[in-house]
């Protein structure tokens, strides 16, 4: 089976790749080309891989037979970000010369979401007060020992959120290797699945910040995480602190967060992905370049 996943204008499948392949946490989970990516998930219970290549300024997403093509097409359209309107935030970038350097870099970018919740719920505890190394080690674990198998492909699906919720935290601790985390990790997933993804997705973002809030291991830095890489929601950014050692990076002495902050209003979500993605990438060169030189 092939969909055609039709995107919003500008849109760039070469950036998506890029973008997966440095972030280790979506990178790890998915089998890369110069040209493709394949990824596992679950449709209706059933485990799949699909494959997504450029079609134009489109995305091509091949696929088993068999399955709702409906329900794979949402999934494909959230993990990319298809619909999301970047030219709003550009066009909000306007004047911000630091921001506009990234967006020419980085132009057609949309915003790579987790594939799931459950991944997210998992993952914003992993990353708490962890480097992003260790963080996706702690993820490689978790889904070796609880991925759904995908017959003919290494690669494992992320189990679904109820599935998840079964599971106790000492079990997640032992595989993982990390008992205090494996408690956590049992919290915030019960929590999660006791919201619902649906209250996640459409409540007023200060309800559904609140409601993640409540949950014991969940803190501002957690339930930001799972609102803008679970759900992409781009409106309120609450924790900029976050953000400003790259900030400062990239604006130096001129960064300014209350400016920032009513330049981008409801696009300070994305700011924050191109601040992260470009500075990032940008450090990365450095870095490389100063070895080489050495």
């Amino acid at each position: 089976m092939k969909l055609v996943i039709t995107t919003r204008k500008p849109f760039s499948f070469a950036q998506t790749l890029r973008f997966v392949g440095r972030f280790a946490p979506c990178g790890d989970e998915c089998q890369l080309t110069p040209k493709s990516l394949t990824a596992a998930v679950l449709i209706a219970g059933r485990p799949i891989t699909f494959t997504l290549r450029s079609r134009g300024d489109d995305v091509e997403c091949e696929a088993p037979d068999g399955i709702s093509g409906d329900q794979l097409s949402a999934r494909v359209r959230h993990f990319i970000g298809a619909d999301d309107d970047v030219a709003a935030f550009y066009a909000a970038s306007e004047g911000d010369e630091p921001m506009a350097r990234l967006i020419a870099k980085h132009r057609g970018l949309h915003h790579v979401r987790f594939l799931t919740l459950a991944e997210i719920a998992v993952y914003c505890v992993m990353m708490q007060r962890a480097p992003i190394a260790m963080a996706s080690a702690l993820k490689r674990r978790f889904l070796a020992r609880f991925g759904v198998a995908v017959p003919g492909s290494e690669l494992r699906a992320w189990p679904e959120l109820p599935a998840l919720a079964r599971l106790d935290g000492e079990t997640i601790g032992e595989a993982i290797n990390n008992k205090r985390r494996g408690k956590q990790i049992e919290s915030v997933v019960r929590g999660v699945a006791a919201i619902g993804e649906a209250r996640l997705r459409d409540a007023p973002y200060s309800e559904a910040r609140e409601a993640l809030l409540a949950i014991p291991g969940v803190g501002p830095f957690s339930a930001a995480a799972i609102l803008l890489r679970g759900f992409g929601r781009m409106d309120e950014l609450p924790v900029m602190q976050h953000f400003e050692t790259a900030a400062r990076e990239l604006y130096g002495e001129a960064y300014d967060a209350e400016s920032i902050a009513r330049r981008y209003a409801t696009q300070i979500g994305y700011w924050s992905f191109y601040l992260k993605t470009g500075v990032q990438s940008g450090s990365a060169t450095r870095a490389l370049r100063a070895k080489v030189a050495a």
